[in-house]
């Protein structure tokens, strides 16, 4: 916390503009160092003006590195919640490397990934939560993803999680207050409301890790079905490009194919699959069982058939897929033609009780009906939840959902115990509240900030 730190703000690449960013209690004397105030300037380490914008020279040894601009933020109103000196500069990368450098020979040291960001955690501008949703700010793809983070970062989140957490703490304090003072005669305070009201917010916070996680990482959407029937084409149609390799032969794709896609605001991570075929060839029958893997952990499989071939075959399939949310699309739809409803009833039949979509990836018909079926199988209560960001918060963190459960448990632990010894009731409250902390950072350890800033780019 003593340190003062030095990094390239600005990401790599040539651009218009570079920013080296200073952090620290000697923030102001290392960026004094090396820049040369411009002569309608006349400024010192007493008369500068903060959030002030000085043109000038950045210079090592007397000679000019860049022309720029040198801005002081005085601690504890900035990002970092101490001293903050920012220079920029023309967006070269030599000529940001070369000012960074003059920068660390002034009495800076290089920023660690993140470290900017955990100097604000430790100085109290955030509380841990909010320091990791500033990534999925930094990484989201789409405008729903950007909202979620965007309502974690604006603190949502937290105050569901510290909201419980108070409740819990006015319990303990009670418990605790009959413990210290027996000889008061306190009466007994009944806690099974607070636990049970405790219980009911966590589940609903730990119901909503699956909508989150695909927010914020993508939706698993599996293109598969038997060889030869057009998975490869819809991903290309799809995809607006010609990403997979087309060709009438079946077994062309052997491997997985996957790419992310915007669709209608959700991050749709398609993947094209190998055909499910029994083949004595060792390379596609590595493929086939990558694709049923890969079928197991998809939020959605498109199974694609043949309208105008026999789909024996294919209702055994499906049937395996017990449980999965599965959209079947009936491709080469061309073939049946307009007049020719017996084909199209037979499709709806065999298939009977999955959504059923006609697409022709050869003339591109059918594609934006498909797509809305794929958002309307993978939405539901997904955009629900997305839409109601800005009031409800979701969990997108292994890490939250992990605290979360633990906390669950300990809850369930002091309810059982309600009845019985206050002071184990009071244990397992304690339980609850700490691995609350966890997630906004009120209970944490140095390993834990480490991995978590860790996955941070460097100069944020």
């Amino acid at each position: 916390m003593t340190d003062t730190i030095a990094a390239i703000s600005t990401a790599v690449g040539e651009g218009g503009i570079g920013i080296i960013r200073i952090s620290g209690p000697s923030a102001l004397d290392c960026g004094m160092r090396v820049f040369v105030f411009s002569s309608s300037h006349e400024v010192d380490r007493e008369n500068i003006k903060e959030r002030y914008l000085y043109y000038g020279r950045v210079c090592r040894d007397d000679k000019t590195i860049d022309n720029g601009f040198f801005v002081y933020m005085a601690g504890p109103a900035t990002y970092t919640g101490v001293d903050v000196v920012e220079l920029y500069c023309h967006g070269g990368q030599l000529v940001l490397k070369n000012i960074l450098s003059a920068v660390l020979s002034s009495g800076a040291r290089p920023a660690m990934p993140g470290e900017f960001t955990k100097q604000a955690f430790l100085n109290g501008k955030m509380d841990l939560a909010q320091a990791e949703a500033i990534v999925d700010v930094i990484r989201a793809e789409t405008e729903l993803a950007l909202s979620c983070a965007r309502s974690r970062l604006d603190g949502v989140f937290s105050k569901r999680v510290n909201k419980i957490k108070d409740a819990l703490t006015n319990a303990l304090t009670l418990m605790e207050a009959q413990l210290d003072f027996p000889e008061e005669e306190l009466p007994t305070p009944d806690m099974l409301p607070v636990f049970a009201s405790a219980q009911r917010e966590i589940k609903t916070l730990l119901d909503t890790y699956e909508e989150g996680t695909a927010l914020k990482n993508g939706v698993r959407v599996i293109i598969a079905g038997r060889p030869n029937v057009g998975k490869s084409s819809l991903l290309n149609i799809l995809l607006k490009e010609e990403r997979a390799i087309v060709t009438p032969h079946p077994g062309t794709t052997r491997d997985v194919i996957e790419e992310t896609i915007n669709l209608r605001g959700l991050p749709v991570r398609l993947m094209d699959t190998a055909g499910l075929t029994f083949t004595d060839d060792p390379v596609e029958a590595i493929g086939v069982a990558r694709a049923r893997e890969r079928m197991k952990e998809a939020h959605l499989i498109l199974y694609v058939v043949d309208s105008a071939s026999a789909f024996d075959e294919d209702i055994g399939i499906i049937k395996e897929q017990d449980g999965k949310k599965l959209l079947i699309v009936a491709n080469k739809a061309d073939l049946l033609s307009e007049a020719n409803e017996k084909g199209r009833n037979d499709l709806q039949r065999a298939f009977k009780g999955h959504k059923l979509s006609f697409t022709s990836a050869m003339r591109s018909s059918g594609i934006e009906e498909l797509k809305d079926a794929i958002f309307e199988a993978i939405s539901g209560r997904l955009a629900h939840e997305a839409a109601d960001t800005a009031t409800s918060g979701l969990v997108v963190s292994l890490r939250h959902k992990l605290s979360l459960e633990k906390a669950f448990g300990a809850v369930e632990r002091a309810k059982e115990a309600a009845s019985g010894p206050l002071e184990l009731c009071a244990v397992d409250t304690r339980i609850a509240l700490t691995s609350l902390g966890e997630i906004t950072g009120e209970v944490t350890t140095e390993d834990i900030l480490d991995r978590i800033f860790s996955e941070f780019c460097i100069g944020k």
